[in-house]
């Protein structure tokens, strides 16, 4: 009797080794793909970056001339 006490409470406890280990596979996901959405927010926002400053460059160019040519008259 004792014996097969012995075996209902490691029943258990290896039930709730598997859940604990599920859990942490379902928590380590999720992290992984709030990870992966911040790494591409980040990439996202470089490349924005990237345009907008090549943008003011192509602006900064055009206002230099426009200058140039109000100046000469």
């Amino acid at each position: 009797m004792n014996y097969r006490n012995q075996l209902d409470a490691l029943d258990i406890l290896n039930v709730l080794a598997f859940w604990l280990g599920l859990e942490n596979l379902r928590e380590n996901r999720e992290q992984s793909a709030h990870n992966d959405v911040n790494a591409a927010n980040e990439k996202q926002a470089a490349l924005l970056l990237d345009e907008i400053s090549d943008q003011f460059e192509e602006i900064k160019a055009m206002l230099a001339r426009v200058i140039e040519l109000l100046e000469e008259k």
